[in-house]
Parts: structure tokens; sequence; C-alpha cells
């Protein structure tokens, strides 16, 4: 078990630069405690449960490989999803949603004793500054915004 500790932005103006992972995730549990299965091209498939770390800013992560057959078969039912393209950038990961649509997020995932206390949202923006990069004319941080999270961004597509 891992305490997964991010800050996450809305590209409000910017368009990030082509290319990217295309993936697709399932959500099988949402709320407090959230399960999905996720498939990314030429990377396989995974199973991720995370929950609150109580006293911690952060939360617990448990993941695992799981046979992608499994996976694309749990991505076919009509289950809350995600589809977006990732990119890489340094240690930033830049998520394009495709589904729901016309949404760009941009995640840093913070090593352990590394950057602010995420409950303090000034701190978050100053460490976030030093990061930005240059295609982002304008962003707003969304890491205690639930409604930003991929499991509450997941809907039945269509």
């Amino acid at each position: 078990m891992a305490i997964e500790r991010e800050i996450r932005f809305r590209v409000t103006d910017g368009e990030p630069p082509a290319g990217g992972v295309p993936m697709a995730q399932a959500y099988l549990l949402r709320g407090p405690v959230t399960a999905r299965v996720r498939v990314a091209e030429g990377r396989g498939a995974r199973m991720t449960v995370k929950a609150p770390a109580p006293g911690r800013d952060g939360r617990r992560e448990w993941e695992w490989r799981v046979p992608e057959t499994l996976a694309r078969a749990l991505l076919r039912l009509p289950l809350p999803c995600v589809v977006k393209t990732r990119r890489e950038e340094g240690r930033l990961e830049v998520d394009r949603l495709e589904w729901p649509p016309d949404i760009v997020l941009v995640e840093l995932e913070l090593a352990p004793g590394e950057g602010p206390d995420l409950r303090d949202a000034a701190a978050r923006a100053a460490f976030m500054e030093s990061h930005r990069p240059a295609w982002v004319r304008a962003w707003h941080d969304v890491t205690d915004d639930p409604d930003y999270t991929n499991a509450r961004l997941a809907k039945r597509r269509p």
C-alpha cells in the first residue's frame, strides 16, 4: 500500500501538445473508497483501489496488474467511465478527457515528504507555478474539488 499525494489543476486556457497514451477506466465502486479498472494502450491493465488515509493529506492506494481481457470485458459493462489521453511532461501527467469531453487536467504526484501541505491551497498554487507547462496560459487548482476526481467525472457513455 502506498500513500498517494497529488496536486491537480484544471486548464482553463491553453492547448496541450498532441500525442500521449489513450486509456479508458471504469469505476466499479465510487465514494470514499473507489475501485477502478484501467486499460492503457500498450501498457496493459490495472485494478486500483483508493481509500482515505486518516490523519494525512493523501489517500491510500493499492494497485495490481489484471489480465487485459478481463479489464476490457469490464469496460464493456454499463459502468461510469473516463476515456482520456495522457501525456507525461516531466513529472506532470496531462490528461485530455474525451469522455466526458473538453476537460484538461494536470496532475503532479508528490514523493513522500515532498512539496507543500496539501491542505494549504496557497502553498499548492505556489508550488505548481514552478511546474507550469509553457502551453498553459491559465489554470486553477482543483485538488480539493471532488467534482474533478476521475471517479466523480466518470459517466456512463451514451
